[in-house]
């Protein structure tokens, strides 16, 4: 309907500029006449003001008309919003992620203060910060690391506190998309990664003073990713497993079963693990996030010299996020994510913002 009033104002333009020199040249205008060509051009006028306001209109639609690029790019983006890759990087393509965390938890200890027992409550602070580095080897292969730093504070009551500034435990991996992505379909990630113990380890230090920033052994992560959209929402989820190694050769000196006092060897439990959430874009600019991340850990086996041996219990963390995501450039954005645990195994509460940068080489 713009279209056709846009060609008519054309139409009647053209006609006016072509007979109104004709009629001027015909004869020479009385009063009257004169009052109805003013009143002519008068109209002309206005609806040449009106035709420039068409086009102006038609010009700020069509930059509002995403392009198929933009919208690839807005699924990309979306994926990244929420901590996964489930896209790969193009072949030759540089990925620098920096990311921060804090988080915090809380519990009751219950100790024996001679004549009665006392409550205290006990607060640990984390704050980590973290560059890892993504690049792409095909379009269908991209290789990662990863290298934590941590801050770690640990406040029982008033009387007693304890702090830690170390490297985290860093990690190398890969991933790998082994069926090429189709507009409408499924797309599934392959992730895997391999865990170093070489932040400090919580069975290498004095446990009444000292805290760990990391695992203490060797493990391997596998994990499958898969992300579908659903108009017009991106659905995501994960499985994953993580083998461990055990820690031998130890003598750390703690308070063990039938007064044993010193630790000779760790097995840890291996963790199954899944997620699942939706992501929506607001706008090209800004996405919405919501997830919701559980796990189990099996029991750990403690052996102590003396030939003592105890287990533990196996335990259970989950947590329920939300967050937002801020395309800033073409090259680089920002997310930001808090999340809720919902077990005594979780953080109370988790803060978490990461900025990754694209570079093409």
């Amino acid at each position: 309907m713009m279209r056709r009033a846009g060609i008519l104002l054309i139409w009647i333009v053209a006609m006016g500029v072509f007979f109104l020199p004709a009629f001027t040249w015909a004869e020479e205008p009385t009063g009257k006449d004169q009052a109805s060509l003013e009143s002519i051009v008068t109209e002309l006028e206005q609806l040449r003001s009106e035709l420039a306001a068409i086009k102006q209109a038609a010009q700020i639609r069509d930059q509002l008309e995403s392009t198929s690029e933009e919208k690839t790019e807005e699924s990309e983006r979306i994926l990244t919003a929420v901590g996964q890759e489930y896209v790969l990087r193009r072949e030759g393509s540089l990925g620098v992620t920096y990311g921060a965390s804090y988080s915090y938890n809380s519990s009751d200890v219950l100790e024996n203060a001679k004549t009665q027992l006392t409550v205290d409550h006990t607060s640990n602070h984390s704050l980590s910060n973290s560059v890892s580095v993504q690049y792409g080897l095909r379009n269908y292969l991209t290789v990662n690391g990863s290298i934590p730093f941590l801050y770690k504070w640990d406040q029982q009551s008033t009387s007693s506190e304890r702090n830690a500034t170390d490297i985290g435990d860093i990690s190398f991996g890969c991933q790998w998309q082994p069926v090429p992505t189709s507009t409408g379909k499924a797309s599934y990630i392959v992730n895997t990664s391999l865990i170093i113990p070489s932040g400090t380890s919580p069975y290498k230090i004095d446990v009444d003073d000292a805290l760990s920033t990391g695992s203490g052994f060797y493990s391997a992560l596998a994990e499958l990713s898969i992300s579908k959209p659903i108009d017009p929402i991106m659905a995501f989820g994960s499985l994953s497993y993580r083998y461990t190694h055990e820690i031998t050769g130890l003598n750390q000196v703690r308070n063990g079963p039938n007064d044993a006092s010193a630790l000779k060897e760790v097995s840890p439990g291996d963790t199954i693990g899944g997620s699942m959430g939706i992501a929506y874009a607001l706008s090209y600019q800004v996405t919405l996030h919501l997830s919701c991340q559980y796990s189990h850990t099996t029991s750990y086996e403690f052996d102590w010299h003396g030939g003592e041996s105890n287990k533990t219990g196996s335990s259970t963390a989950a947590s329920m996020n939300i967050g937002t995501g801020w395309k800033l450039s073409p090259e680089s954005s920002m997310n930001i994510t808090l999340g809720v645990g919902l077990t005594d195994a979780t953080s109370d509460f988790t803060l978490s913002f990461s900025m990754p940068f694209n570079f093409t080489m």
